[in-house]
Order: C-alpha cells, then sequence, then structure tokens
C-alpha cells in the first residue's frame, strides 16, 4: 500500500502511486486518464491472494460442491464454518491441489491454478501451505522436529540441504516454540506443541497463503485458545492471508475478517465477521449461533482481535 504523501494542497494527504505525476484523485476532482505502465504498476496491491469462481467439486458421481465463490485479499483471514459435511475440507482440498475432480476457476495471486499438485509449479506450491487437523496424523513419527522442518526447506529448495539450523530454530521462534524440541520426536510432544510443529513446517517456506483446516479440533480448549492468538499473530507480523476452517463459529471473531457459511456444499452466507455474526441473514446461521458452544466465553477472554 501506497504511503500518505502531501498532494501540494494545504492539508491534504493522498495514498496513491500518482501523487507525484499529478495524476491522483483529489477531493472534488476527477483524475485525468493516467499512464498505462503506472496503472500497471499498481495492480499487483489490489490483487487478491486467491480468487475462486464458480468452484464445483464431486467424488465420482456424488457432487459435493456447487458454486463456490471466494475472495482472500493479501494480509486477511477468512473464515469457512458450517456442520461436518458441509464440504468445507473439499473445498481446502480442491485449492491446496489434494483433490482434482472439480470444475470452475481458482486463481493465485492472479494466475489459474490446475487441478492437483503435479500440475502446479514449485513455486505455488511453496505459496500455499496446508495445516491439517490432526496433528497425531500429520507428522511422520519417525523424524524428528528438526528434521521435520528441514523436509519442506530442502523441497522447495532444489533438494539442497539446511547447512545449518538457523533457518530451523527460526520457523520454531516463529510457532512459539521452544528450540529445545528440535532433536525431540512427536510422541514426545504434546498435541498443541505437535500442531506448532505443524505450522512452523509451513513457516519454514515463507507461504503467502496458509490453510488451516479445523487446526483446533483435536485441541483442548486452552490450547485452542493459545493457537488461535497464534496464528492471528502471524497473520499480522508476516501479512500472512488465510484460509481459517472450522465448525466452531465462536473462534472466528478472534481470528477472521471475512467468513463464509456453507450448508450442503453452498455458500448460504458471507461477509464481514461483525455483519454475520451479529446480523444474521440465513436460517442455517442463525442455528449456528444458536448452537455455539459454552466455551466461547473462554476464547473471547483469550482477546478478541477484531
Amino acid at each position: 500500500m501506497p504511503e500518505l504523501i502531501p498532494t501540494g494542497r494545504a492539508g491534504q494527504l493522498a495514498r496513491c502511486v500518482l501523487v507525484e505525476t499529478g495524476q491522483a484523485h483529489t477531493e472534488g476532482t476527477l483524475a485525468p486518464a493516467v499512464d498505462k505502465d503506472l496503472t500497471k504498476a499498481a495492480a499487483p496491491a489490489t490483487t487478491p491472494v486467491l480468487q475462486v469462481t464458480g468452484l464445483g467439486a464431486s467424488y465420482g458421481s456424488n457432487q459435493v460442491l456447487s458454486g463456490i465463490d471466494l475472495t482472500v485479499p493479501p494480509n486477511s483471514c477468512v473464515a469457512i464454518v458450517g456442520e461436518s459435511g458441509s464440504g468445507k475440507t473439499t473445498l481446502a482440498r480442491c485449492i491446496a491441489g489434494l483433490h482434482m475432480n472439480w470444475t470452475g476457476d481458482v486463481r493465485y495471486a492472479g494466475q489459474p491454478l490446475p487441478p492437483g499438485i503435479r500440475r502446479r509449479p514449485k513455486e505455488v506450491l511453496r505459496g500455499i501451505q496446508y495445516v491439517f487437523q490432526n496433528p497425531y496424523a500429520s507428522l511422520n513419527p519417525r523424524r524428528t522436529v528438526g528434521g521435520l522442518v528441514a523436509q519442506p526447506i530442502q523441497t522447495f529448495a532444489e533438494g539442497r540441504r539446511v547447512r545449518d539450523d538457523s533457518e530451523i530454530l527460526d520457523a520454531l521462534r516463529a510457532a512459539a516454540l521452544s528450540v529445545e524440541v528440535v532433536n525431540r520426536y512427536p510422541d514426545q510432544l504434546s498435541g498443541g506443541e505437535r500442531q506448532r510443529v505443524a505450522i512452523a513446517r509451513t513457516l519454514a517456506v515463507s507461504p503467502r497463503l496458509l490453510i488451516c483446516d479445523e487446526v483446533t479440533s483435536a485441541l483442548d480448549v486452552s490450547v485452542q485458545a493459545a493457537v488461535v492468538e497464534l496464528l492471528r499473530r502471524l497473520q499480522h507480523q508476516r501479512g500472512l492471508a488465510m484460509i481459517f476452517i472450522t465448525h466452531n463459529i465462536a473462534l472466528i471473531r478472534s481470528i477472521a475478517q471475512q467468513v463464509l457459511v456453507m450448508h450442503n456444499g453452498q455458500i448460504v452466507e458471507s461477509g464481514a465477521v461483525a455483519d454475520v455474526l451479529d446480523h444474521p441473514r440465513a436460517e442455517y446461521t442463525r442455528q449456528l449461533l444458536d448452537d455455539v458452544p459454552k466455551f466461547s466465553a473462554a476464547m473471547t477472554s483469550s482477546g478478541d482481535a477484531q
């Protein structure tokens, strides 16, 4: 985003790449035609990290998603909520390239994505990282924490070996883990620590988009709050775009700016978090809000973000 720059008029500031050319729009005036090259230079600032249009997906003859539209702007978190079986994880897997049987248009940084990981360039695979639901199943029990974090670094660096532990330790610290865990195995860690290791693995390759698929569902309430707080901090510190998938609508005030409510493979409501939660229009959204777990108060006490 451009910095605020004086326009030359008393007390007037503008946030625009065209200020110095004299072509910026100012209050009460219309901007003249702008140079095409300058317009192109400004475009990346408004390009969504992810744009999904008309996505449908199926398993065999069973249609599980239809007409899904989703936009994830830079430096923002979009929550996807709904009951089990609503299609949340299938949507995430389509975006990540883990499910190939879909139609529609999926764009990352403005570029169309083909279905399937094998057809996507490494830079896209590095840029879109996935944190799975179950930390007990997503980590190889035969690798140390250091080995687990080093693996994606080597994968996206054309097979080079990590020369020292600095990259690994930086990723662990970013995930709020003690560097002492580097030589431990997953079964020597708590559930919350395992999920932090899974997050550290993704941070090690500096992604632009982080897909968090029910990452708190296997954790107790106090650990859920800590993991959500970690993700919220990382979003702001690293400028991450995130998709946060959950069946627990009580969590999303703490982390997301936008929310999509899914039911039977379709989006029944979407908008800013406060608008959807405080003024729900869809009956299904109202039902979800009526069923908010009692521990939502515990989540709120950890500090509402937005």
